[in-house]
């Protein structure tokens, strides 16, 4: 009589690949998206800004992200796939900007779990109203700390009008960056990189204006009486 042999477990790349194809069902609010901005991180990245934010900073660039309601949803796959598409050569990695990317933290690391086994070399990198202290601890947002894990580069803290500050990436003086893995000691943080003032226009080929960075409350006055 023959004796029955178990199966093999599963291979690790193969789990990997399971919960990738589940994951990647998650639908999230996306409020834009740029395949090309050098204003929002070292080098030039893919920008993805999600919809949706609780906080509601006095002085806010993006108040339009704001409410829940607005913007458009998509599947994580279908945001995965349009990042590979948007990579070129030049293009160092992707960052997560709103809104408040941590409200829908586990759909974006479940985006940053398949970016990173594609692109591996790829920067990650997020700003956040919230501080990282509560982004680790019991209060956080779901998910948090799995996003937390994937990132590369953390920009954090509430926006405040009244504490503008110049250090790259940064429009407050509050507001701190936080390297979270050994990736970015090469990019020469605070030396590198525009102040937190710069800003970027882009222009769609439908006629839509993007504007996007640390623009001046003058930059923007002006650009809206233009359009």
């Amino acid at each position: 009589m023959g004796c029955a042999v178990a199966p093999a477990p599963p291979h690790q790349s193969e789990i990997f690949l399971r919960m990738s194809l589940l994951s990647a069902q998650r639908t999230l609010r996306l409020a834009g998206f740029a395949s090309a901005s050098e204003v929002n991180g070292p080098g030039r990245r893919i920008v993805i800004w999600v919809q949706g934010c609780p906080l509601d900073c006095p002085g806010c660039f993006n108040p339009g992200t704001h409410t829940e309601d607005a913007g458009r949803e998509i599947t994580v796959a279908a945001l995965f796939e349009q990042v590979m598409a948007a990579r070129e050569p030049e293009t160092v990695g992707v960052t997560f900007s709103g809104g408040e990317p941590f409200e829908q933290a586990e759909a974006l690391a479940a985006l940053a779990a398949l970016i990173r086994e594609a692109w591996p070399e790829a920067s990650l990198m997020a700003f956040t109203g919230h501080v990282i202290e509560r982004l680790r601890g019991p209060s956080g947002p779901p998910g948090a700390p799995a996003l937390l894990r994937h990132l590369d580069l953390l920009v954090d803290g509430p926006f405040d009008p009244w504490r503008p500050g110049r250090s790259p990436w940064r429009g407050s003086t509050n507001q701190r960056l936080w390297a979270l893995s050994t990736a970015p000691s090469r990019w020469h943080l605070e030396s590198a990189g525009p102040s937190a003032l710069s800003a970027e226009v882009q222009i769609s080929e439908d006629g839509e204006v993007l504007l996007s960075g640390f623009p001046s409350a003058r930059l923007r006055r002006a650009l809206a009486s233009a359009l």
